[in-house]
């Protein structure tokens, strides 16, 4: 049924008349009672009586007034309901992250917006960085964080935090008792590979490249899903890697592996975070997007 409709037979029924319903609604009479009569139509019944300077409804017509009554009602909470989430920071907040701000730069970061937001309830889901940047395009979450900046118009995006990918070995390969490798000597040796997803793998391959080395060369003797995994990996002494500097934190003061620097590299990369400027409706995303601009402009994530 036609809302809009509804509002106008609520209307003639309230005062009773169609010449001072459609003054009340700046509509022309023969427009009032088109819709009337669409609504008959559309429903089979007839719902109002009509007589010389008298509306009347019939049993059906009182049945569809009160209906109408309903509406409006669910009307006024829904607006009301609106009010509280565009002006209260409160609700569902769907967040959709690749794997390392997922686990290393997220969670610090919900963990200050919730002590300032007890009401929030935010829920983080992990894909790596081309989905995440995906599902914040379909709109299926409402922010994202991920190692790449997107293309297009269609999202805004700002650095949120810098990490720098490092080479891990275990502690029984022989480099782990070197002060440093050149690349060249990376050609031979087991490395292992996060997934052609990850924006960790696509940073990495990227910035060699810059450096006149192409990774592909190597093949690798294993490829994982995920950065713990393949810090796992490491740790058994399947291969060697190159890593997320956040990833290791915890193996590195543990003695489980070890850095080694290579020659006249640096592999500095930067997290983003993302979202559709005209989703920017709720005052919970609002705050929260504000939150993170002001952590990333702090340096404190």
């Amino acid at each position: 049924m036609n809302l809009d409709y509804l509002k106008t037979y609520s209307m003639v029924v309230e005062l009773g008349s169609f010449s001072e319903a459609a003054r009340r609604l700046s509509l022309s009479q023969p427009a009032v009672s088109f819709q009337i009569q669409r609504l008959e139509s559309e429903l089979g019944v007839r719902l109002l009586d009509r007589k010389e300077k008298a509306v009347s409804m019939t049993e059906v017509g009182k049945r569809l007034f009160r209906f109408t009554g309903v509406i409006k009602q669910e009307e006024t909470k829904f607006m009301n309901d609106l009010d509280q989430i565009r002006n209260e920071v409160v609700g569902d907040l769907a967040i959709v992250a690749s794997t390392i701000p997922s686990e290393f730069i997220v969670p610090p970061l919900l963990g200050e917006f919730k002590h300032l937001y007890p009401s929030t309830r935010p829920s983080v889901t992990m894909f790596d960085s081309y989905t995440a940047i995906a599902r914040v395009q379909e709109g299926a979450y409402e922010v994202g964080f991920c190692g790449i900046i997107p293309e297009g118009l269609e999202l805004e995006s700002f650095k949120i935090a810098e990490d720098e990918i490092v080479l891990v070995v275990f502690l029984e390969h022989p480099f782990a008792r070197r002060e440093n490798i050149s690349l060249k000597e990376l050609e031979k040796e087991p490395l292992i590979f996060r997934n052609r997803t990850s924006g960790t793998q696509g940073s990495l391959e990227a910035m060699l490249l810059d450096k006149g080395y192409d990774l592909r060369r190597c093949s690798p003797t294993l490829v994982l899903g995920s950065t713990q995994a393949i810090v796992s990996a490491v740790e058994a002494g399947i291969g060697i890697a190159f890593v997320s500097n956040l990833a290791i934190k915890k193996s590195l003061a543990l003695g489980m592996v070890k850095v080694v620097p290579v020659d006249e590299l640096n592999l500095k990369r930067s997290f983003y975070c993302i979202y559709r400027k005209e989703r920017l409706i709720s005052r919970l995303l609002q705050e929260f997007i504000a939150f993170c601009q002001a952590r990333a402009s702090s340096g404190k994530t």
